[in-house]
């Protein structure tokens, strides 16, 4: 599709929803970011989370935290057991009916009883409206919360000290949980980078059992007392 082509398209994919967000959800109309991370997410990581809410202990129930234009289709790929909040209400409108909050990531526990999901997605938050090490800490505490056992959490931010002016893995809350590798093709380990201009890192991290989150912690005390 040449340029004039592509920009005549998105003129009338966003004409439709402006006209009825309901048919432009029955002609699947989609907003795309064209970026390595954003096709990374939506293939790769998502092939993995549908696998995982399909065996998951919530009947399938996912999180997806900040919902915009350009994501509001992710729950043709993640199912319909798809939930959403954002901050901003104008951003209700790309929420699926019944299934999305206008609330912030740092208070999930207004929104969600406790071990509502067996996935929630983060990304693009850090250095884009989460840009303490403190909001970070709640934010993962609350994510903590409402994630059932075995949950997986999946974080996306770009790396770099402008957009992350503090050590993620340093912050409390984020120790509540346990880094793993998941079962994605090109990923060997827990941080897994794309090789794009904005550093992109998607990070893996579960909810563990009681008695492991306790028994790290303390290895981390320990550890951080010998220096």
């Amino acid at each position: 599709m040449d340029r004039l082509s592509a920009r005549l398209a998105g003129k009338a994919k966003r004409w439709l929803f402006r006209l009825s967000p309901r048919l432009a959800e029955r002609c699947k109309v989609e907003f795309r970011l064209e970026a390595p991370n954003r096709t990374f997410l939506e293939n790769q990581i998502f092939g993995f989370l549908a696998r995982h809410l399909a065996a998951g202990r919530t009947g399938g129930r996912c999180l997806f935290i900040g919902l915009d234009r350009y994501n509001w289709h992710y729950h043709r790929a993640l199912g319909p057991g798809f939930h959403s909040i954002d901050i901003k209400p104008e951003h209700a409108v790309y929420g699926q009916p019944g299934r999305h909050v206008v609330g912030c990531a740092t208070q999930l526990a207004r929104h969600y009883a406790p071990g509502s999901f067996d996935v929630i997605v983060a990304n693009g938050l850090i250095g884009y409206g989460l840009n303490r090490a403190n909001d970070f800490d709640r934010m993962m505490r609350a994510c903590h919360a409402v994630l059932a056992p075995g949950g997986v959490l999946v974080l996306g931010y770009n790396d770099r000290p402008d957009r992350l002016p503090f050590r993620a893995e340093r912050v409390a809350g984020y120790r509540l949980l346990e880094e793993f590798t998941p079962p994605i093709e090109g990923v060997d380990c827990p941080h897994h980078r794309i090789d794009d201009g904005s550093r992109h890192k998607f990070v893996f991290l579960r909810k563990s059992d009681t008695k492991r989150v306790v028994a790290r912690a303390t290895r981390w005390r320990r550890l951080q007392a010998a220096g």
